[in-house]
């Protein structure tokens, strides 16, 4: 695994950009650290030769190639089909693939992370998001991936007002992976101009997790056995009980929650109130679907770029010593993170090896 800790701490060595306190210096030195880090992890991601999912989509690619296409498989995933036919029809492997859907991850998480973060701290905010995203949907769930930045920047952009560009990247992200469909409720309300003033959608939330949690739990863990959602759920007498440091880390997340809301609500942005809606509908998922642990994951990961934008919140309204705790704690959280997301990679191998 070492390859994944060398990668980690060259992402991790940017972080200190976030406390020099000269604009100039830090905005030029992150002019030349963004593409370069970015081309690192692009050249990592899309080189590899395993992974999970990786023979899956091997697989998938090879019967692109082939010319075995249903009018299904356009309907079902037209994003990784076109993109898989270019690319044989250019006579590229299943490496160009790999490429393609990288650069678009890391592109999209970098945008993202340009419109939501202060300029002084993106490379926190940005290394945070190579901690949850790089192993477990960079080179995983690739699809998602892709998906996830993408609707993220969506409502960014509809709840700015820049609606037909809004539509268009929400409808790009569907096409690289239709779980992003459970972003369609904050997607709506931002493209309706709803500005989130009340913390009443924060309980409106709550109570909709508890109805669903008591009247439908039973429902839910038989959907959970649907076969499109077998990859993600895995065997579920196996991964449905979550370990307790499971249960610590959606508990610490409430109180977050529940902190800021109560707290720090007048301090807050617009946008800093529709990104705490979105990160209570992360939390909603993950207790919904807490019988299986991998679900509970997954579902609650569409939302989790806004996940990393509520933590910074506190940044902006912590000063000194208070501020650079924060700061190192966040560090250590996204250490955890990606430690987590190990657990299922194997060490690491390129393809030319």
């Amino acid at each position: 695994m070492y390859w994944y800790y060398v990668i980690n701490i060259f992402v991790l060595c940017s972080v200190a950009l976030s406390f020099v306190n000269d604009e100039r210096l830090r905005q030029s030195v992150q002019a030349i650290y963004f593409p370069s880090v970015i081309f690192v992890l692009v050249l990592f991601v899309g080189f590899r030769s395993r992974s999970p999912d990786y023979d899956n989509y091997a697989v998938w690619f090879d019967w692109v190639s082939a010319g075995h296409l249903l009018a299904e498989d356009w309907a079902k995933d037209p994003a990784f089909v076109l993109i898989s036919f270019i690319v044989s029809m250019l006579g590229i492997g299943l490496v160009g693939v790999t490429l393609a859907f990288a650069i678009a991850a890391l592109a999209s998480q970098f945008v993202l992370s340009r419109i939501v973060s202060d300029r002084k701290w993106i490379t926190l905010f940005f290394y945070l998001v190579v901690c949850r995203t790089l192993v477990g949907s960079d080179m995983a769930s690739i699809r998602s991936g892709v998906a996830i930045p993408l609707m993220s920047i969506s409502i960014v952009f509809a709840f700015r007002g820049k609606r037909k560009i809004a539509l268009l990247l929400y409808i790009v992200a569907l096409a690289f992976h239709l779980s992003v469909l459970i972003g369609l409720v904050p997607f709506v309300l931002a493209m309706s101009k709803v500005r989130f003033t009340s913390r009443g959608w924060i309980v409106c939330v709550a109570l909709v997790t508890v109805f669903i949690k008591a009247v439908l739990g039973n429902l839910l863990v038989l959907l959970s056995l649907f076969s499109r959602l077998t990859p993600y759920t895995g065997n579920l007498v196996e991964s449905h009980a979550p370990p307790s440091a499971y249960y610590v880390y959606i508990v610490a997340r409430i109180l977050l929650l529940a902190l800021i809301a109560m707290f720090c609500w007048d301090a807050l942005t617009a946008e800093n109130r529709m990104m705490l809606f979105c990160y209570s509908i992360g939390i909603c998922l993950q207790i919904i679907f807490i019988f299986n642990n991998a679900l509970s994951w997954r579902s609650s990961d569409i939302f989790g770029m806004f996940d990393i934008a509520v933590l910074m919140i506190p940044l902006k309204l912590m000063k000194g010593y208070y501020r650079l705790s924060y700061a190192v704690g966040l560090v250590a959280f996204g250490l955890a993170l990606f430690q987590y997301s190990l657990n299922v990679m194997e060490p690491y191998r390129w393809i030319f090896a």
